[in-house]
């Protein structure tokens, strides 16, 4: 049973663009959000919205208080339940209850709210609106806030480890535009004041930053995808009127995709709510069942397109297993950019795949940690969540030398966190633990530890033979790694490096011909001279 609670008197907590942080958290942890109804009214020559959220929740333990984020741009009209308005002041956002609400109960109240939200410069990097015209100087609108935060637009608990379990989005747009947001299109109705609303819903948990708001003069493209058990999934394009030959075309090979990842990570996690691709003016962003795509239609020179690829990829990592906390991102974005080498092996073979990831090696800095400070919205300079975060992943599945439990494990990573909140050390423990192999002090040095770990050897004649000395050098000492090398001419094999020195014979070749396998193994090499 609800209650519908009457609220006097509340402060407003906002969040700073770039260091997100709750000022109560005990106040956070007492309640859990249930649902979002959004009503939203997009006004693109004004670069103005208004509406109102109708938040539900669930006490977690007896309270008397509520918390949530808005941004100071953002003008609150009124707070409300079914017993009338609240009274508020916009100094905070803590809403103080007259009693105690018990453990267990369940409350709603309305937040109506309006203004000219942060506008990005550079979405999706920077994040807020994007207020575009296309080629036919019609309005074109977008959405990216994984940065800010949704906070920047939408009054909500703007956290990462609290995911609504769904969501309504009634977008309202110029009657000649169409609104576009996550899940199922319900239905379409003209609407007062020559607009149109667009009924959306989402049946799935969804972080609030991936709620997306797209409007443009958008045509329609339903397909339908149909996996290796006969179950139908539903495929939706919106893309402006001017490029839907080449959508057509180009956007087939979201099948292809469909197909890699449901074989490797199991079903798509949101057949409930389809799949679906939204033209939008920036690059792109991993809207859960509402991707943006901004990449014009083309493929890279490895033959696929990699927003497609990518950001789609981010329905497994990121929208279904999603990080608690931003500073465990390299979940996402560690993961998801090691589906692409996936993508291409499946289709091109595995000697291609080794060149794509080769291809991206130069862009890992090894300047900071792969994990960040908690608790802070952090904000990375460099990009090693990406590439040092997938050749992390190339490494192990080298490591464990044996594809068919390695992808079985991803397999197992998805069921087994499907549509949940994990923390970095709940990934850890999974992957040691389903491969029968410890990557405890692997995983302390690749993610908390900025540098790489190096391989020193030398070689010398000793009785006619030549003698390899080699150890691994590395912060977390107690590091040992199976790599492979070249021993005999032309043939790798494993050596088992660690902080002691080691010596072998290799009587088959010669200092010129020995070689560690860098493709394959994100290392650092030092041939030192032992005198």
């Amino acid at each position: 049973m609800t209650k519908l609670l009457s609220v006097f008197g509340f402060l407003l907590t906002f969040l700073l663009p770039v260091f997100l942080q709750a000022k109560n958290p005990k106040i956070r942890k007492s309640y859990d959000v249930i649902s979002y109804q959004i009503v939203l009214k997009v006004n693109p020559d004004k670069k103005w919205i208004e509406g109102s959220n109708t938040i539900k929740f669930k006490a977690l333990k007896n309270m008397k208080s509520m918390e949530l984020d808005l941004f100071p741009q953002m003008k609150v009209l009124n707070v409300s339940n079914s017993k009338g308005s609240i009274t508020f002041s916009r100094d905070s956002f803590t809403f103080s209850f007259p009693y105690q609400l018990k453990k267990g109960d369940s409350a709603e109240l309305t937040v109506a709210f309006e203004g000219s939200p942060i506008e990005a410069k550079k979405a999706p990097w920077d994040g807020g609106f994007v207020w575009a015209k296309d080629s036919s100087n019609n309005p074109w609108v977008g959405l990216a806030c994984e940065g800010l935060g949704a906070s920047c637009w939408l009054p909500c608990k703007d956290q990462w480890d609290d995911e609504p379990e769904s969501i309504s989005v009634k977008l309202i747009v110029p009657k000649n535009l169409v609104g576009v947001s996550n899940g199922q299109l319900l239905y379409s109705r003209n609407h007062a004041g020559n607009l149109k609303e667009f009924n959306w819903v989402v049946n799935s948990p969804i972080n609030v930053y991936n709620i997306s708001i797209n409007v443009g003069d958008y045509e329609h493209l339903p397909d339908v995808f149909v996996n290796s058990k006969g179950q139908q999934l539903t495929l939706n394009y919106y893309v402006l009127k001017y490029n839907v030959r080449a959508a057509k075309t180009h956007f087939q090979q979201v099948k292809r995709m469909l197909k890699t990842f449901e074989k490797h990570f199991g079903p798509y996690p949101f057949y409930l709510d389809g799949y679906k691709l939204v033209e939008t003016p920036y690059w792109g962003m991993e809207h859960q069942s509402c991707i943006a795509y901004g990449n014009n239609f083309k493929n890279n020179k490895f033959g696929f397109d990699f927003i497609i690829i990518h950001e789609s990829g981010h329905e497994w990592f990121a929208n279904s297993i999603t990080a608690a906390d931003k500073s465990d991102m390299w979940i996402h974005e560690s993961f998801t950019t090691y589906s692409e080498s996936i993508y291409v092996e499946d289709y091109y073979g595995t000697q291609r795949a080794t060149n794509y990831l080769v291809s991206q090696k130069g862009n890992i800095k090894n300047q900071l940690p792969i994990i960040g400070p908690k608790g802070v919205n952090y904000n990375r300079p460099d990009n090693d969540i990406y590439y040092k975060g997938a050749w992390m992943l190339h490494t192990m599945r080298n490591m464990l030398d044996n594809d068919t439990l390695w992808f079985q494990t991803l397999l197992d990573l998805n069921k087994t966190f499907y549509h949940q909140i994990v923390t970095t050390e709940q990934i850890e423990d999974f992957l040691s633990i389903r491969t029968r192999y410890n990557f405890k002090p692997f995983f302390d040095q690749y993610l908390r530890v900025a540098e790489l770990p190096t391989v020193e050897y030398f070689m010398k004649e000793k009785n006619g033979l030549n003698e390899l000395h080699y150890r691994l050098v590395s912060k977390k000492m107690k590091l040992k790694m199976p790599i492979r090398a070249i021993l005999e001419k032309g043939k790798y094999d494993y050596l088992e490096i660690g902080p002691k020195w080691r010596i072998i014979d290799l009587p088959y070749i010669d200092e010129a011909e020995f070689k560690l396998d860098e493709r394959n193994f994100l290392i650092q090499i030092k041939k030192i001279n032992p005198n």
